[in-house]
């Protein structure tokens, strides 16, 4: 047996990053791994520039997201002016107001997407020797130090995490049951049923128990916080087996 750190994840706006080329702005369906360790990480406390920390979580933690509802996508357009490098550097502006006190102001472009009702069933375990262990980060996961929010500050949460320790033989038995929800969520369920499909970390000591497993890459993986850099990395897909049945 294994034990997980199991939470359900909504957002009524969600952005959950992608290779940024240029002003697009793109976003996955579900939440990269960078997304959850720097959520985590806010809940602990651990600030933006603490890399060693950052670090450490990082080799602690192994996760699986399981896509209930992928939500619709949607484009927000953004204009955005920003003082340029040297003016930072002679400045150093500690305002808002500051900046723009920048007389030749750049503005920049950019089509940023966003996933509307959104929801994912996630699962977290710890790697061998881990620094950080699931029920110290499923009480500041209740408890955060600095607010959660779905990929950017303007999107919140749509309900609490409620995260729950669960004990189980593979990844599948802990993503198998589907969602609670209030009765005005219930309507996120997508016409075919509930999504089974796993995007997950390996499962080294035990067995995923998922069906139809592929390989894909994302460059999500081992952020530098300070400095906003990801590496590439294989990401394990499966699905739930679906019960016999439905």
């Amino acid at each position: 047996m294994t034990d997980f750190l199991r939470f359900t994840l909504y957002a009524p706006l969600a952005s959950w990053g992608d290779t940024a080329v240029g002003e697009i702005r793109g976003s996955w369906d579900r939440p990269s791994r960078s997304a959850m360790l720097g959520m985590i990480a806010a809940a602990l406390g651990i600030t933006r520039d603490d890399d060693p920390a950052h670090a450490a979580l990082d080799a602690s933690l192994a996760f699986g997201v399981r896509l209930l509802a992928p939500g619709q996508a949607l484009i927000d357009y953004h204009t955005t002016q920003n003082p340029k490098a040297g003016f930072v550097k002679k400045r150093k502006p500690r305002t808002r107001r500051d900046a723009l006190a920048d007389p030749d102001l750049p503005t920049a472009l950019s089509r940023r997407w966003l996933r509307q009702d959104a929801l994912v069933l996630c699962a977290i375990w710890t790697r061998t020797g881990a620094s950080y262990q699931l029920g110290d980060i499923a009480t500041a996961i209740r408890q955060p130090v600095f607010v959660l929010y779905a990929g950017r500050k303007a999107n919140a949460l749509g309900l609490p995490l409620a995260p729950s320790m669960v004990a189980a033989d593979s990844l599948a038995a802990v993503l198998a049951d589907d969602p609670e929800l209030p009765g005005d969520l219930r309507a996120l369920r997508p016409p075919g049923g509930w999504g089974l499909e796993v995007a997950h970390d390996p499962c080294e000591h035990f067995d995923a128990g998922l069906d139809a497993s592929r390989v894909i890459v994302r460059r999500d993986a081992s952020p530098v916080r300070s400095r906003w850099q990801f590496a590439e990395r294989p990401v394990n897909v499966g699905h739930v087996p679906r019960a016999s049945g439905s």
